[in-house]
C-alpha cells in the first residue's frame, strides 16, 4: 500500500491541491464543497499521470532511480496501470459536478496527460511546455470551479514559467538512463538546456515583482516573493558550479513551489 501512494507523488498531489484551492479562493475568499471537490479532482488527475508517467519511465529509471515501487520490483507494471486508469477516472468523474469550463478543463488536463506520457514526453521543449501548462492549469480549475477565473491568471503564468524551467532540469537530470536519445538535453545538448532553464528562471525572477508595482499584491507577497527568487539564484549558480547536484536543485524547486504559493495566499488573509 505505501508503494502505491509512492507511485502517486504525494507531495505533487498535495501541491496541485493547494494550487486549485487557491486559484478559487482568491476569487471567492472561502473554501466552498465545489472548490474541494475541484481540488480533490485536480489531485487524483496529478497521481494518475504520476502513475502513469513512472510507468512509461520504467526503463529509464531502472538506471536512474533503481528504488521506485516500479524498477525495483515492489509493483508490477499491471498493478501501476490499473492503479493510473482507477485514478484519471475518479478525478473525470469529480470534476463532472463542476461549471462546464471547468469540466472541459478536467477533460484537457486527462487527455493531456495521456497523450504526454504515450506521445510528446520525448518531443524536446514541447513535452517540457505541455505539462508546464497543465501546471498552470491547476490555478485556472480553481477559478473555474468558483466561475471567478481572472484572479487565478497571475498565478497561473508564474506556475508555467516555473515549471516549464524545472521540466527542463528534470530532462537534463534523467539524460544518463534515457533510452531514446531524444529528450531536450540530448538533442541539444546539456549546455544549451542549463542555458535555455537559467534564461527561463532569470525571467522569472524579473516579472514576480510586477504584480506589486502594478497594485495587485502587497507587502507581504513582495517579502515571500524575495525568498523565492533567492532560492532561484542559488540553484542557478549551484547548476552551474555544481551539476553534479542537480538532483538536490530539483528537489529545491518543490520547496519554491511552496514559497510561490504561500506568498500569494499570506498577501490576501
Amino acid at each position: 500500500m505505501l508503494d502505491l501512494i509512492a507511485l502517486l507523488r504525494p507531495l505533487n498531489c498535495l501541491i496541485t491541491f493547494a494550487s486549485v484551492l487557491l486559484g478559487g479562493w482568491l476569487a471567492v475568499p472561502t473554501l466552498s464543497p465545489v472548490l474541494l471537490i475541484a481540488a480533490c479532482s485536480a489531485a487524483l488527475l496529478t497521481g494518475g499521470g504520476n502513475v502513469l508517467n513512472d510507468v512509461c519511465d520504467l526503463e529509464t529509471d531502472r538506471i536512474n532511480k533503481p528504488e521506485r515501487p516500479l524498477p525495483s520490483g515492489r509493483i508490477s507494471p499491471l498493478l501501476a496501470h490499473l492503479e493510473a486508469i482507477v485514478l484519471l477516472i475518479l478525478g473525470l468523474f469529480a470534476g463532472f459536478f463542476l461549471p462546464p469550463l471547468a469540466v472541459a478543463i478536467a477533460l484537457i488536463a486527462a487527455c493531456s496527460l495521456i497523450l504526454y506520457n504515450l506521445r510528446l514526453k520525448h518531443v524536446p521543449l514541447l513535452g517540457n511546455l505541455l505539462v508546464s501548462l497543465l501546471a498552470s492549469l491547476a490555478f485556472l480549475y480553481g477559478g473555474t470551479a468558483v466561475q471567478a477565473p481572472y484572479p487565478a491568471t497571475i498565478p497561473a503564468i508564474f506556475a508555467l514559467f516555473y515549471h516549464l524551467g524545472r521540466e527542463i532540469l528534470k530532462d537534463v537530470e534523467d539524460t544518463l538512463g534515457d533510452p531514446s536519445g531524444s529528450t531536450l538535453p540530448l538533442r541539444w545538448g546539456k549546455r544549451n538546456a542549463q542555458m535555455l532553464a537559467t534564461a527561463i528562471f532569470s525571467l522569472l525572477i524579473l516579472i514576480t515583482p510586477l504584480p506589486v508595482y502594478l497594485g495587485f499584491y502587497g507587502t507581504p507577497y513582495l517579502a515571500l516573493v524575495f525568498l523565492l527568487n533567492l532560492l532561484l539564484v542559488y540553484i542557478l549558480r549551484t547548476l552551474w558550479r555544481h551539476p553534479d547536484r542537480l538532483p538536490r536543485m530539483n528537489q529545491l524547486l518543490k520547496i519554491g513551489m511552496v514559497l510561490g504559493l504561500s506568498a500569494i495566499f499570506f498577501d490576501r488573509l
